[in-house]
Formats: structure tokens, C-alpha cells, sequence
């Protein structure tokens, strides 16, 4: 497909007009340009997910590599989709329901599920740009979009708003921010899987989040990596609230409800964080946040430090 036809030199100088219209030529060709590239990027992203199934579907796993073999990306932002549809697979889906809490202009971890299996929800972003988005990606399906700054006082609300109350099979959590607190925070639904964020670079052995900040905003901080909670620190909630461990995904870490398929174990923190690719950028982060004067909480202890 040719993108960009060599033009011969003009002979006399072009009209205002003309030019406008071969920039707005231009324009669209640079369109095209980006739709094939991002398509071509995402194919060459799936290829390690068809050589996994190629060479692993008749291999017999130990956990929790038997749920890892099966991911995949098309939605998602790492290759969550096919983690989770592997573990869904395993447990079964009795709802076909989820709540998607920081949904992006993608759809998150939830959006697979509604497009290509059929499933029902609600995607909760506070950016309008991003709720604008999902609501074109995913007309005809069966989603309610809300824009809206989830706080860990209005989410239960929020929740019964919506009619998401009672047990649904997917709760997901991005936000980039207050993740731990609004975890903690719901009740209103029993989710049998919940995903939600961490924040790699905070490490693998300290359980520690940011303060509650109802208006936190990445764009407030001076810090990146100030933002989220740590593995240990989801890990340390999710076991006070009846959920183990059993798979993660590079940034998302993935919990079943204890009740929920007692064959599938849980793994521990050190199995399941996954470092930075750039270990650079967590050497000095505890150091940069003592300089910033930025606390964070130790869950633990219920103490800042």
C-alpha cells in the first residue's frame, strides 16, 4: 500500500488554497500512516502469546505458570486478557459481570470480556476524554461509562447506583493513585476475581501505599513513582479481605476469592512481583521521596513513614 506518491516540482508558486489542501492531504496520509504501524505493532505483539500456545497447550504446568501460558493481549494493557480468561476458564463465570474502576480510553481489564465474550458492566473513568472514548469502542454492547473520581466514600455508592452490588466475577482497579484505599473500601459487591494495579517500583519487600488523598492526581507530584501501593501492600489487603494471590501480570496483580476454587494456590509476593524493566528507576526512589517530603503508609502498621 503506498502511502506517499512522489510529487514533481511545482513550476510556479501555489495558492494559499492549494497548500492548505496538500496539508490537509498530508494530514490524512499520517493517519494512515499511524492506523498501520499500531496495527502492526499490536500483530507483532501477540506473536509470544501464539508461540506460547503452540509449544505450551499439551505441557502440564505447575502453578502459577498454567495460568501464565494462557496470556494475551488485545485489550488490555499488558497481556492481562488471557490471564484472566485462563483463570475464568478454570473457575467458571456464573455473573458474567464486572466493574472496571479506572477504565481508560482502552476499556482495561474488563473490556475483552464485554467485546469479544458478551459480558455486562460498568467502566468508571474521571477523565472525559477517556469515557468518551469507551463509549464509541464498545456502542452495541452491553456497558454503562460513567465518568467520575472514584473516591473510597462515594465507591459503594457509586456501586449501588448502578445496580453492581452483590457478587460479580471482575472487579478491576487502575487509578494510578488511591488503588489500595478504594479497594478497601468496597463492600456494595463480592467480586470472585479482583485485579488491580501495583506499583512496581516500590519493590518487593516493603507493604506501603500513598496517604488517602481524595483529589490525588499524578500530575500534582513531582515524584513518578509516587503513586499506588506496593505488591506486599495489595497482598497484605487482599488477605484481610478473603482473597489469595494466584497469578500476576507485570503491573496488575491477580486475587481470588478464597472460596473460590481451593485447588488453585496462592503464590507468594517474591513468585509474583515482577521488577522494572529499568532498575534504575527504583534504586533511589525511597531516597527521592524522603527528599520530596512525600510520605507513604505502612500497611502494616497503619503508620506513615
Amino acid at each position: 500500500m503506498k502511502l506517499f506518491t512522489p510529487r514533481k516540482p511545482a513550476e510556479k508558486p501555489e495558492k494559499a488554497a492549494d497548500v492548505a489542501a496538500r496539508l490537509e492531504e498530508m494530514s490524512a496520509r499520517l493517519d494512515r500512516l499511524e492506523q498501520v504501524i499500531t496495527e502492526l505493532r499490536h500483530n507483532t505483539d501477540l506473536l509470544p502469546a501464539i508461540i506460547r500456545k503452540l509449544y505450551l497447550d499439551d505441557v502440564e504446568l505447575p502453578p502459577p505458570y498454567d495460568l501464565l501460558a494462557g496470556r494475551f493481549g488485545l485489550t488490555s494493557q499488558n497481556e492481562e486478557d488471557g490471564l484472566l480468561l485462563a483463570l475464568f476458564k478454570r473457575i467458571g463465570a456464573p455473573h458474567r459481570r464486572f466493574v472496571e474502576i479506572g477504565c481508560g480510553g482502552n476499556g482495561g481489564n474488563g473490556g475483552f470480556f464485554a467485546k469479544h465474550l458478551g459480558w455486562s458492566g460498568m467502566m468508571i473513568d474521571a477523565r472525559g476524554e477517556a469515557i468518551d472514548k469507551v463509549k464509541l469502542r464498545y456502542a452495541g454492547h452491553d456497558v454503562t461509562a460513567v465518568r467520575q473520581r472514584v473516591s473510597r466514600e462515594g465507591v459503594n455508592a457509586l456501586l449501588e447506583q448502578f445496580g453492581f452490588t452483590g457478587e460479580i466475577d471482575l472487579l478491576s482497579i487502575d487509578i494510578d493513585g488511591n488503588d489500595y484505599w478504594i479497594w478497601e473500601a468496597i463492600t456494595a459487591c463480592q467480586p470472585r476475581v479482583a485485579i488491580v494495579e501495583y506499583n512496581w517500583i516500590l519493590g518487593a519487600q516493603r507493604a506501603v501505599t500513598i496517604p488517602y488523598t481524595p483529589t490525588f492526581s499524578l500530575r500534582d507530584v513531582d515524584v513518578k513513582g509516587y503513586r499506588g501501593a506496593s505488591l506486599a501492600a495489595m497482598v497484605h489487603l487482599g488477605t484481610k479481605k478473603g482473597y489469595r494471590l494466584v497469578a500476576s501480570e507485570r503491573v496488575n496483580a491477580v486475587f481470588l476469592r478464597n472460596d473460590i476454587a481451593p485447588e488453585i494456590p496462592a503464590i507468594t509476593v517474591a513468585q509474583g512481583y515482577r521488577p522494572p524493566l529499568n532498575l534504575g528507576r527504583s534504586k533511589d526512589l525511597y531516597e527521592k521521596l524522603e527528599r520530596a517530603n512525600l510520605p507513604l503508609v505502612d500497611v502494616t502498621a497503619a503508620a506513615t513513614v
